[in-house]
């Protein structure tokens, strides 16, 4: 069987909220580790991971897989672990996700709890204040000498190639004509607007404004074929007056007002990465405070829920388009679909942690999740949502 493995180091797809989300053949087994030290064995670290299998024989035999079983979908790709290379240096923990036909895992730069979970579903919890849900941005350097776009996450900083875009400015007007610069000046000679103004636009600063508009229209082309589909926040890194030239030619979508402002051409990668990385922190903190700010405007309106089974209800449906939940606490019970939801007070056979459940299933939809302190919620609340339209119609919207 094809096994698909996702990593946090380079040369594997990195483990990600969307692979994680979809749906699996169960058992899907979750293992978290924090490293005791740096200098802690493989071998002591797969003496602890067969341990947690041992402690969760019960659950493995529901879904009648043996340990040996576990321990092998668990550790048949530790040698990507081992040679894979943290994120920000020494790792505090380790996440582990195993299944049939499935492996991911992610150095943790916090600790966590250890623990294992055996379910339907992968356990995300632990995850979610450690890795934001969506952590890829992307830095664009941009000087007359050279044109460099960045893509960053958790785990530092690449160089991405941008196809048949001209390296420099001079590269990009190694061709540039007489009749160019003639037709451009008879242009803004004859327009209304430069008469109005009355003026005639020519000569050397202007013929080289514009030249770097005509340049950074091509890098533009470059950057938005490189990041098609994606959806990370753009940060460009140049001297002050080019930026406003770029944002007049730029067509991505995310591209931030927040700015590097200094030459680009003087960092390396790990200070544009440290610069960019706080700018990206900054964006999530904001996207943060806008979602909570979209439930408080709508709360008590059926375009938001503090109720579990209504969000559970409401979640496998994919209509959650935020989710608050809380760091601690767990709910246990069960989704039968379409609409009902069972709630124990304590955890039964066959039952799911539902707090994550309506985080995986939130994921699955493209909704995004957000972890709260318990004090944000309502008092007595285990969880808070926006949904993507009032329940029960099809009009209104939380904008």
């Amino acid at each position: 069987m094809k096994t698909d493995t996702y990593a946090s180091g380079a040369g594997a797809r990195e483990i990600d909220y969307a692979a994680l989300a979809a749906e699996h053949v169960p058992p899907c087994i979750s293992i978290y580790l924090s490293y005791v030290s740096g200098a802690e064995s493989a071998k002591h670290q797969r003496m602890r991971i067969r341990n947690l299998l041992e402690a969760a024989a019960p659950a493995l035999k529901k879904f009648s897989v043996s340990i040996d079983e576990a321990e092998a979908l668990a550790t048949a790709n530790w040698p990507a672990v081992e040679q894979s290379q943290p994120p920000h240096g020494e790792a505090r923990g380790l996440a582990l996700f195993a299944g049939k036909g499935f492996f991911g895992y992610s150095h943790l730069t916090e600790p966590v709890a250890e623990r294992v979970a055996v379910g339907n579903e992968f356990l995300v919890r632990p995850l979610l204040p450690i890795i934001p849900h969506r952590d890829r941005f992307y830095v664009l350097t941009l000087s007359q000498k050279h044109a460099k776009l960045y893509e960053g996450s958790r785990r530092g900083i690449e160089e991405r190639t941008l196809w048949d875009t001209p390296e420099s400015l001079r590269e990009d007007f190694e061709g540039y004509s007489f009749g160019f610069e003639r037709q451009y000046q008879m242009h803004t000679a004859s327009s209304p607007a430069s008469l109005q103004k009355g003026a005639v636009f020519h000569g050397r600063s202007l013929r080289h404004k514009d030249r770097i508009a005509h340049y950074f229209h091509d890098v533009d082309k470059g950057v938005v074929n490189a990041l098609k589909d994606q959806e990370g926040p753009l940060i460009l890194a140049a001297v002050d007056y080019l930026i406003p030239i770029y944002r007049t030619e730029n067509h991505y979508p995310h591209l931030l007002d927040h700015a590097l402002i200094g030459s680009p051409d003087r960092l390396t990668p790990k200070e544009l990465y440290a610069a960019g990385w706080t700018i990206f922190e900054e964006q999530l903190a904001k996207a943060a405070e806008g979602a909570f700010s979209v439930y408080n405007q709508h709360a008590n309106t059926p375009l938001t829920s503090s109720n579990l089974r209504e969000t559970l209800s409401a979640a496998q449906r994919g209509l959650v388009r935020f989710l608050f939940i809380p760091s601690a606490d767990e709910r246990w019970g069960s989704l039968v679909p379409p609409d009902t939801v069972h709630v124990h007070s304590a955890h039964e056979s066959g039952d799911s942690e539902l707090l994550n459940l309506a985080a995986i299933l939130t994921l699955r939809f493209g909704g995004h999740v957000y972890v709260v302190p318990q004090s944000h919620l309502r008092e007595g609340a285990d969880i808070a949502a926006v949904f993507r339209y009032a329940l029960g119609s099809h009009t209104a919207s939380a904008g």
